[in-house]
């Protein structure tokens, strides 16, 4: 059971929350966000990349909301065409697994993760690609099984880091137009 919960819990990480991650963050790969700029004669425009960074975190939100409503419920339906509105390969398909790995359990996540999530990096090559670096607080996140006679069971893992850093990576995809995550990372050996 523990192996099955720290793989669920790593890529899990997605029952959402607080944060505060403090120091450690390499910022130097970091592309500054501009403040809107006013044209001399027409209306006010937003820079590319503060454009794209608001679009990502939108998606980042509703990836978050999604996954949240799959590992609290994961044999409630078949989630790969709900999540897929917030996530695409390799992401997609990990989760998919995870939530499948929670169901044969059986468990389900309860409660939320804290978070904090800010993008560290945007990048309006095409494809548009921005990072969203998010320090994750399980403290009131707990995986609770669902079999019977253990019924409500705590299932956290005691070796489980409470507090880490987590990075996604979110990218613009064309047809149709949209914020998908693409990549995850946790980074439990990163407490923040």
């Amino acid at each position: 059971m523990p192996k099955i919960w720290f793989s669920v819990a790593s890529s899990i990480a997605l029952s959402v929350g607080l944060g505060g991650c403090a120091g450690g963050t390499d910022t130097s790969a970091v592309t500054e966000l501009s403040s809107p700029v006013s044209l001399p004669s027409g209306p006010e425009t937003v820079q590319p990349e503060a454009a794209s960074a608001s679009a990502a975190l939108a998606a980042y939100e509703l990836y978050w909301r999604i996954s949240e409503q799959a590992g609290r419920a994961p044999r409630e339906k078949d989630w790969r065409p709900e999540l897929a509105k917030a996530m695409a390969d390799p992401a997609l398909t990990g989760y998919v697994n995870e939530v499948g790995n929670l169901a044969s359990v059986p468990a389900h996540t309860e409660g939320r993760y804290g978070r904090s999530p800010k993008v560290t990096s945007v990048s309006v090559a095409q494809p548009q690609r921005v990072v969203i670096t998010d320090c994750l607080d399980a403290t009131k996140e707990h995986l609770v099984s669902d079999k019977a006679g253990e019924f409500g069971r705590n299932l956290d893992h005691p070796d489980q880091p409470r507090r880490y850093e987590f990075e996604a990576q979110v990218v613009r995809y064309p047809d149709p137009d949209r914020w998908l995550v693409q990549q995850v990372q946790p980074r439990l050996e990163k407490p923040c």
